[in-house]
């Protein structure tokens, strides 16, 4: 946990900040957050409490947050100070720059901006304190340097350059390579006890081998990263090594199974593999029937079942009071297929990508499950369906900057209007004004500042929505769809359909009703 210190003179200011990070706290590793009004006070604060990341703004009573800055830096050298400052002056980012600062924000301070900030020092920190450990201590085993690099590496944690130098240090060159992420876990999700064991016989299979490098030391499961020039001998090779894994070490416990994630092309994107692998493996734990499951073979059995659903665009169209009959219905759908598990996981996965772009867009927090706790949410049913709800109600929830939540009502009626009178040609602003009781420039300066979009752009979003959902689960001819939607010209619905989607409406529904449903297209494995 990294421990945070604000030094503002401004209480409102003060107090927003420390409201920010104690929301950021549920999904990043933040400590104790200390505060003081003034840089004076702040200094002996510090100097007590040793904090990780110092939050100061520029100009404070007593001591500014440069002088203070400077003191800091000699008390607490590998501290990471983020400037905060109303005057977006060059003199001051100089100085900031000259102090090593990491960031430097302009009030008012936006949660994007300072999430953002904060995920990069917390990364450079996490890279540091490994780095610093294998290089202080070299008593550290062969097999603890693997480790703490695979982990930074599955963590997107170094720079290219340490990650090619590091690697040359453990005897491996993986510059210009791609790569695969293998793991080995319990299908029962115990921890390993038995690591001599598993690491001897890691050891003899795989130790001489220099297109892969592997760590058993986790308690969470052995990690694996393969590595080939090509992609066709990479991927024939990931599935020789599952297989040879399985077979040598199956006998020690029958609940093993193997999780490959997808090749990859990049160093900076081992971490997309990684995280492929990881999910793959919460599926495991729910299907006793496989030990071993690739990410290519995943793909496969879902562009098997013609999948064709679009949970992103479903829920965009949703409203608030059709969430639980949208829920019990496509709870039925999924039940239809072959293996329901696989599509609960697929739509379990993809919902919490959704919801992790709405966390970062916003300033709420909500619980997603765990890895403990997915099994049962895709083995019960009741669980699965309360999951549902719990994450679409919170993508459904209108989310407003503070100086706009009084618009809310008004806003949340506008866009009621809009849902049910879209597919009408003639429905215009100031329809919708009217609607609202408000003028015309009045209700789009209001509309646009909150949802950050033109009433026109948002009004063409929904239509080209209902489209898309009409060209994949219709044969309806696209005059007929155009004018479902509100465009009274077949040509001019084309037009707009292809400047916004990039293909023609022909072009979509060939490709979805032929194509399926593509985990690499709707990204729901990619968290990053």
């Amino acid at each position: 946990m990294y421990k945070i210190f604000i030094a503002e003179d401004e209480h409102l200011i003060r107090e927003s900040l420390k409201r920010m990070l104690t929301g950021f706290s549920n999904f990043l590793p933040l400590g104790p957050i200390g505060d003081a009004s003034d840089g004076e006070l702040a200094l002996a604060m510090i100097a007590e409490q040793k904090p990780d990341i110092l939050l100061t703004d520029i100009r404070m009573p007593f001591m500014n947050g440069l002088e203070l800055a400077n003191e800091v830096k000699k008390l607490l050298p590998d501290i990471q100070i983020i400037f905060i400052s109303g005057y977006d002056e060059f003199t001051y980012a100089k100085t900031a720059i000259q102090l090593q600062a990491a960031d430097y924000l302009l009030k008012p301070i936006k949660p994007d901006e300072l999430q953002e900030s904060l995920e990069h020092i917390i990364q450079k920190l996490e890279a540091d304190s490994l780095l610093k450990q294998a290089k202080e201590t070299t008593s550290y085993s062969l097999e603890v340097q693997k480790n703490f690099y695979l982990n930074a590496l599955f963590n997107n944690q170094l720079l290219l350059s340490e990650a090619i130098d590091e690697g040359r240090k453990l005897d491996r060159e993986i510059a210009g390579n791609k790569f695969m992420v293998l793991l080995i876990a319990n299908h029962a999700n115990k921890f390993f006890s038995d690591y001599d064991v598993f690491h001897e016989k890691m050891a003899e299979l795989f130790d001489n081998d220099k297109h892969m490098l592997f760590s058993s030391l986790s308690s969470r499961f052995i990690k694996l990263l393969i590595f080939d020039q090509n992609e066709e001998i990479l991927q024939k090779k990931a599935n020789q090594v599952a297989l040879l894994s399985h077979k040598t070490l199956s006998h020690t416990t029958d609940d093993l199974v193997i999780a490959i994630g997808h090749p990859v092309q990049r160093i900076s994107e081992i971490a997309r593999s990684y995280e492929t692998a990881v999910q793959l493996l919460s599926y495991l734990t729910v299907d006793p029937n496989l030990k071993i499951l690739s990410y290519l073979d995943y793909e496969k059995k879902l562009t098997s079942y013609g999948q064709t659903f679009d949970l992103k665009e479903s829920i965009t169209l949703l409203r608030k009071s059709e969430i639980q009959p949208f829920i019990e219905e496509l709870v039925k759908q999924i039940d239809q297929h072959a293996d329901p598990l696989l599509i609960r996981h697929l739509i379990i996965n993809e919902l919490n990508h959704l919801v992790k772009i709405r966390q970062k867009q916003s300033n709420q927090v909500v619980s997603l499950a765990s890895p403990e706790e997915t099994p049962a949410i895709l083995s019960e049913t009741p669980l699965f369906k309360k999951y549902l709800e719990q994450m679409i109600h919170f993508l459904k929830e209108m989310v407003l900057e503070n100086h706009m939540s009084q618009y809310k009502e008004v806003l949340e009626q506008s866009i009621e209007y809009i849902e049910i009178h879209y597919s009408e040609p003639e429905l215009s602003l100031k329809e919708v004004a009217d609607h609202v009781h408000l003028s015309s420039s009045h209700f789009s300066t209001i509309f646009s500042q909150a949802l950050g979009q033109t009433f026109i752009d948002y009004l063409t979003e929904q239509r080209l929505s209902m489209a898309k959902r009409l060209l994949r689960e219709t044969n309806l001819k696209l005059s007929a769809i155009a004018a479902e939607v509100g465009y009274n010209d077949p040509n001019y619905f084309s037009s707009i359909f292809k400047r916004k989607e990039t293909i023609s409406p022909k072009e979509y529904r060939k490709m979805k009703q032929k194509g399926g449903y593509s985990l690499q297209e709707n990204n729901y494995l990619v968290n990053k």
